[in-house]
């Protein structure tokens, strides 16, 4: 994992439950030391509860935060962006800071426009880093240097894993790991309705769905398998399991409704585009 300068200074523009995910993560992992890191928020709550709990410099004022900064991390809602970063804080940056957007439906050249004349970094992260279970792509345009990519993935590491991937791949990426918490968490609702519905206490079928589907992605992952054998594997002739894959298809399907849900995102973030 790539290391960070302790003299580097990293902002943090905006800083939501994405944004104090990775925050946590780097700090906790020992990437950086809490007074290279700056965020800025626009409530007295927030400004409060960030300095408090992680103990870092905090600030309203976004041009104030970005003085000195190596890498400027936006983390704003993509609708709040143009909000945001204003002309006043594209002023304000130094020269050489590169800008890192998790704005998921930011591509490269909406980057560059809304921030000309510095290196971007694109990411599409999810959910899951507030447990140090992220999944984030990154992408970045070629002024971006080799090492400040590095770095980049390394603040992605400390709560997950990573891949690098072209920019062509990330609608399709936001679409599948970006969304797919919320598809999972649908699932997981669904299963543990049947649990209740079977007799099981709510806590219990959740807990159960939940520890199911945990379990069942890191066997996917550790044993490099298709989740086709590994279906297999849990697959009698004849037997329970099968019957209950074969239910769904009686309706619209499982695989159906996933192929529906995934167009529904990359024809609603062609639409956010326009």
């Amino acid at each position: 994992m790539a290391k960070i300068k302790e003299t580097d200074k990293i902002v943090f523009i905006g800083c939501g439950a994405m944004g104090e995910a990775i925050l946590k993560g780097i700090l906790q992992g020992g990437l950086v030391r809490k007074e290279q890191v700056t965020a800025a928020v626009p409530t007295a709550k927030r400004q409060a509860y960030l300095k408090e709990t992680y103990g870092i410099p905090v600030t309203g004022d976004n041009r104030e935060a970005v003085a000195g900064a190596h890498l400027v991390i936006l983390a704003v809602k993509p609708q709040m962006a143009k909000e945001a970063v204003t002309g006043d804080l594209v002023a304000a940056l130094p020269e050489k800071a590169t800008i890192l957007s998790i704005m998921g439906s930011y591509d490269l050249a909406m980057l560059h426009d809304l921030v000309p004349g510095h290196p971007v970094i694109r990411t599409m992260p999810n959910t899951p880093l507030s447990v140090g279970m992220g999944m984030t792509a990154l992408t970045a345009d070629d002024q971006v240097a080799p090492e400040v990519l590095d770095e980049a993935e390394a603040i992605f590491q400390s709560c997950g894993e990573t891949v690098r991937v072209d920019e062509k791949a990330m609608e399709a990426i936001t679409a599948i790991s970006g969304c797919g918490p919320g598809y999972f968490f649908v699932v997981m609702d669904a299963l543990a309705d049947a649990g209740v519905m079977a007799g099981l206490p709510r806590a219990l079928a959740i807990k159960l769905a939940a520890q199911t589907m945990a379990g069942s992605g890191v066997m996917g992952l550790k044993t490099g398998l298709h989740p086709a054998q590994l279906r297999d594997q849990v697959t009698s002739p004849g037997g329970t399991t099968i019957a209950g894959i074969k239910a769904p298809g009686k309706t619209h399907g499982v695989r159906g409704a996933f192929y529906d849900a995934v167009q529904a995102v990359l024809d609603r973030s062609a639409a956010l585009k326009k």
